[in-house]
């Protein structure tokens, strides 16, 4: 599996952390931001292992783009 850089979002939801990648749209929870992280790498592992060549097409190009 490729190693891959992606932002994801962390927020406080009632009595649970909720950790989500838009990029991938991906989710996960936790009982702490750290379950949270380690329960959507996980999510983001199954996603890629099922759906690389999608994630990976080669007309698929990630820029940063920075917004002031």
């Amino acid at each position: 599996m490729k190693k891959v850089e992606v932002f994801c979002v962390i927020e406080k939801a009632d009595d649970e952390y909720l950790a989500y990648c838009d990029e991938l749209r991906a989710t996960a929870s936790g009982d702490t931001e750290e379950e949270a992280i380690v329960n959507l790498k996980a999510a983001i592992k199954e996603l890629i292992k099922y759906q690389e060549p999608q994630i990976f097409a080669p007309n698929k190009k990630r820029v940063l783009v920075e917004v002031v």
